[in-house]
């Protein structure tokens, strides 16, 4: 039996908090893609794992370049790869959801056999925005998370201002509800569903480049990443911002609960159950709406 002390509360409190805010970010991309073009994006934790050996190749293989270029140059390059990702596959697909599930599944699956011909199975380390550790409430915090978690918030603020305070949310916001509509008021709706999940490829890769410094990036670390945004987003309700927030914390101060208070064995298995039991008594989600057929 575990026993609970005031400094394991502490650190279900604070790693909580960091895990949740991650979490936060990764589903809130892969929220807009679903709200926007209505499709499930199976290859959203590809751009995950894509990111880490942009970064490896950049800072690490190739060229020496500084972490932070990379990832820079990372993040612009992922946001023309979902723009083309919408032109090439999305746009094309638009009226079968299924068949697009099927496609974002193969796309991810050839990303997934290319990384590891370059670079084999074997689990590979990319260098840290920022090194070293620091002491918050008698907690040892790496500073990598504690920027993760700054930069994560910083990115969420900014997101929920691009979608509810700016002409272009608008705009988003206009094409999620009724692209039709939306062309006859003179936006245009193949623009804007560009945009949008360029945007949400991007944040995939941010989160990516900001967790896998404090980790290993492998060939099949897109997966997990994948499970996770697909069960908070569907937690708080499909495409609403409000929602994936709120579920992301419930997930991550879950799982970091149960890691430390009972199990590591049992961590991700009890988040799984969180949200099973949620969709138990709302299956619409946190914030969803219930639909009349």
């Amino acid at each position: 039996m575990i026993e609970i002390t005031s400094t394991l509360i502490t650190v279900v409190l604070i790693y909580g908090f960091t895990e949740s805010i991650i979490l936060a970010l990764i589903s809130e991309g892969f929220s807009l893609i679903f709200g926007v073009a209505k499709v499930i994006d199976v290859a959203y934790g590809a751009w995950y794992m894509l990111m880490g050996y942009i970064i490896y190749v950049l800072s690490v293989k190739l060229l020496n370049l500084s972490v932070y270029l990379s990832t820079l140059i990372g993040a612009a390059a992922l946001f023309l790869i979902g723009i083309g990702y919408y032109y090439g596959v999305n746009r094309r697909m638009r009226e079968a959801p299924l068949d697009f599930l099927l496609a974002s599944f193969l796309l991810a699956l050839m990303l997934q056999s290319f990384i590891r011909w370059m670079f084999t199975d074997f689990s590979w380390s990319i260098p840290m925005h920022i090194g070293g550790s620091t002491s918050l409430f008698g907690v040892s915090v790496f500073n990598q998370q504690t920027l993760a978690v700054v930069t994560s918030f910083a990115l969420l603020v900014m997101l929920w201002w691009l979608i509810y305070r700016s002409k272009l949310g608008m705009a988003i916001r206009a094409v999620a509800q009724d692209p039709m509509a939306s062309l006859l008021m003179g936006v245009k709706p193949d623009s804007i569903m560009a945009y949008a999940i360029g945007l949400s490829v991007m944040l995939s890769g941010i989160a990516g480049a900001l967790v896998s410094p404090v980790e290993h990036i492998t060939p099949f670390m897109g997966w997990d990443v994948l499970t996770y945004a697909f069960a908070i987003v569907v937690l708080g309700g499909l495409g609403d911002f409000r929602g994936a927030l709120l579920a992301s914390f419930i997930i991550g101060y879950v799982e970091v609960a149960v890691l430390n208070f009972v199990s590591p064995l049992l961590a991700g298995a009890a988040s799984m159950i969180a949200v099973v039991l949620v969709l138990w008594f709302r299956p619409q989600g946190i914030f969803g709406r219930s639909r009349e057929v």
